[in-house]
């Protein structure tokens, strides 16, 4: 093989590095892909094109796209990332986890009038 060839700019460390910058979930897919290969030049590609969708779409929401599908899929790969990002999965997903946020801490209890005790 040629010795131009043979020279990649790219390693797993650096590849993890800008992981980490993007988010926890994001280091944890990129990771997971890399313990799924045998040998870990065959997770470079999948690993890039998973950090290359923040340049499609915002480091923030590839964030949340690699945390929803961690809590479904063991090892994400592109496409699933991809197909929540470009259905708008992980938009929808935030402002839930928002509107749950919104409401009381303490939920919805009801008084003594209800079990049919009188308030004293």
């Amino acid at each position: 093989m040629p010795d131009k060839l043979k020279i990649n700019d790219w390693d797993d460390e650096r590849i993890t590095r800008w992981a980490s910058k993007i988010g926890p979930s994001t280091t944890v897919v990129i990771n997971r892909i890399f313990s799924s290969v045998t040998i870990k030049e065959q997770g470079y590609n999948s690993s890039l094109s998973v950090l290359r969708l923040s340049n499609l779409y915002s480091e923030a929401r590839l964030e949340t796209a690699c945390e929803i599908a961690l809590s479904k899929i063991k090892v994400p790969r592109y496409n699933h990332l991809k197909s929540i990002l470009s259905t708008n999965q992980d938009l929808l997903y935030k402002s839930d986890k928002a509107s749950v946020n919104e409401t009381s801490v303490e939920g919805y209890i009801r008084g003594a009038e209800y079990y049919g005790r009188k308030k004293r």
